[in-house]
């Protein structure tokens, strides 16, 4: 029997993985509904993601996975100039955030110096002191500090909200580091990086415009993944414990109020990280020790629904983010209903406001009120949003991103020991190989292809 542990994207994915090769299984879910993170609510006509707003098919995996849902036809891709034209808070003005080196040449975001520093970069002999080099660091030595404070900070903030001085640059921005280290320069390795990838993904069939949606939100893909291995779910089956003995996995849960256990063959464990170290603790000490060293931080998503006509702000856009020295209570800032127009009712705009990580954890616990008053307050000023708003709606997750932060090269590579050691246990979940969603699709069925 092979049990899946969790019923996020990644558990959901190996659940109709295995299906689809007519394996025997269970997936023990604690909550009432699955998908995690992944959430989506309808409210006064207005759609509302409560985790991810978009996901990217960057991958065979995800790829594959929509079309033998039969949903290719189902999604639904942002408006091309809104998705491309994106802003960074600096200074207080909002501006356009250069997606390439033509574009740096005219923004205000850079002084002649950066510049120059950027064009001298190929010819920079500088070489980290560590194998584990933080993003700051990393950026910092190539680059130059304003590259990162203004292009590369606010960039990874809105992806980890963590602190670039802290996040390691292999697991967070790897292609800046692939491109040092095969190409001796960030600027022309990057190029040659980014044009394979292009080619790699023509190879795959992986479309151009690679950020979708559906109609009623991202949980459409959940709740079509549930209505395959439905049959096989249990209902808030809370794990309390694991067992390892002669080769088999005995894997104890409350169900109804009641003990429940299960023998398994293969296990698939698709939990966050600090709820995966408490059940392998007593047979897997080393796997647990290093699963609690794991971070995660804070998140918050804000959605203000109000009248168009009463935002200043004319630009059609994907978003706005910030940088660590502006004093503003936000991460970033998306316009949903700009480039997914069906998000807001005609006449109106939907924005999600993102907040919390390393830079404002405590926002999370302040209340709806405090929060409310303090947002509204900054985007009257920064977006000029007169006329209050029609729709407030406030989602916290208290341990909301995991962080792959300067030693995490030594979890993970204790991770891969004792799954190499124990290949009838996998680890599928946004900590480990990737954050994204497309990542977890990817990891959670290559974990369950693994035993079919």
């Amino acid at each position: 029997m092979i049990v899946i542990l969790g019923g996020g994207i990644s558990g959901l994915s190996a659940a109709f993985e295995l299906k689809k090769a007519g394996k025997e299984f269970i997936l023990l879910e604690a909550n009432k509904q699955v998908g995690g993170q992944i959430q989506s609510s309808q409210k006064q006509d207005f759609t509302l993601e409560h985790g991810p707003n978009t996901v990217l098919v960057n991958n065979p995996e995800i790829k594959k996975i929509i079309e033998d849902l039969g949903l290719w036809d189902e999604l639904i891709f942002p408006d091309e100039k809104a998705s491309s034209n994106r802003f960074v808070l600096k200074n207080g003005n909002i501006e356009p955030f250069p997606s390439g080196l033509g574009k740096m040449l005219k923004s205000n975001l850079f002084s002649i110096s950066t510049l120059l520093c950027v064009l001298r970069e190929p010819f920079n002999s500088s070489k980290s002191a560590t194998d584990d080099e933080s993003l700051g660091a990393l950026v910092e030595r190539r680059l130059g500090k304003q590259i990162l404070d203004d292009f590369v900070t606010p960039f990874v903030t809105g992806i980890y909200a963590g602190d670039p001085y802290k996040m390691s640059a292999k697991y967070t921005m790897n292609v800046l580091k692939e491109a040092e280290e095969n190409h001796g320069s960030i600027v022309k390795g990057a190029f040659k990086i980014i044009k394979a990838k292009k080619l790699e993904n023509e190879k795959f069939g992986l479309p151009k415009q690679k950020i979708f949606t559906f109609k009623n939100g991202l949980q459409h893909l959940i709740t079509v993944l549930r209505t395959k291995v439905e049959k096989e779910i249990q209902w808030e089956a809370n794990c309390t414990k694991i067992e390892f003995s002669d080769q088999q996995y005995i894997i104890y849960y409350k169900q109804n109020g009641e003990q429940q256990s299960i023998i398994a063959s293969k296990v698939i464990a698709a939990l966050p990280a600090f709820t995966l170290a408490e059940l392998v603790h007593n047979f897997a000490f080393g796997l647990s020790s290093h699963l609690e060293q794991i971070k995660y931080v804070p998140a918050m998503a804000v959605h203000l629904g109000f009248q168009s006509k009463n935002m200043a702000f004319s630009e059609k856009a994907f978003g706005i983010l910030s940088r660590n020295a502006e004093k503003v209570p936000f991460l970033g800032v998306l316009f949903n209903s700009h480039f997914f127009p069906h998000t807001a009712p005609q006449g109106k705009d939907l924005i999600t406001v993102i907040c919390g990580g390393v830079r404002y954890p405590e926002i999370v616990e302040k209340s709806d009120q405090e929060v409310l008053e303090e947002i509204g307050s900054c985007l009257a000023d920064l977006l000029g949003i007169s006329g209050g708003f029609e729709l407030t709606n406030i989602v916290r997750w208290k341990q909301g991103i995991p962080q792959y932060d300067i030693g995490y090269s030594k979890i993970e590579a204790d991770i891969d020991l004792y799954l190499g050691a124990h290949h009838n246990f996998k680890i599928a979940a946004n900590y480990y190989k990737g954050i994204s969603v497309s990542d977890c699709v990817k990891n959670g069925s290559l974990a369950a292809q693994s035993f079919i």
